[in-house]
């Protein structure tokens, strides 16, 4: 469950959540820079500085009430990114609900908690876009009762489209 902290902040068990902020870009973009970490993205390769200072602006620019990416924080670490993308996709649009967490933080349970936490704030539909071998972000989704849609590919690259309901099942 996410509790607002105050205007644009929520919070859930150990984490907080804030609108992604173009002053994120020196973590935003080391992440992005960072191989292991972006391979399962759906550009999975390193991206350059001016890469993710332009997908920053996306994201700071697309946020719409609660639908939008949040960075998110342990205390004042910020552990990575979670939230809602608007996605045309071939078959129509869909809003993507998606994790990206700093590797440093990796296996602490933050992409389950963010995705946990932020499902809610979103419709009825929300899919996942998750690369095949990417077995972490296919557990997070199975997590939030996610389904497995349809396999196709995006950019030329394999990608497993979950569907999740809005309210994930017990336990």
């Amino acid at each position: 469950m996410v509790e607002s902290a105050g205007i644009g902040e929520l919070r859930s068990a150990r984490l907080g959540y804030r609108r992604v902020r173009h002053d994120d870009l020196d973590l935003f973009a080391s992440f992005l820079a960072d191989e292991e970490a972006t391979r399962y993205l759906i550009v999975p390769r390193a991206h350059t500085r001016p890469e993710a200072a332009a997908l920053l602006d996306r994201w700071v620019a697309q946020h719409d009430g609660t639908i939008g990416m949040y960075t998110v924080l342990d205390s004042s670490d910020v552990v990575g990114w979670s939230g809602y993308v608007r996605r045309a996709l071939r078959w129509g649009d869909e809003l993507e609900l998606g994790w990206s967490i700093r590797r440093e933080h990796w296996g602490k349970g933050y992409a389950t908690e963010a995705a946990l936490a932020l499902r809610p704030l979103g419709p009825e539909r929300v899919v996942h876009l998750i690369h095949p071998e990417n077995l972490r972000s296919i557990h997070v989704a199975e997590r939030l009762g996610a389904e497995l849609e349809r396999r196709t590919t995006l950019r030329g690259n394999p990608v497993s489209v979950y569907v999740s309901p809005r309210e994930a099942p017990p336990g």
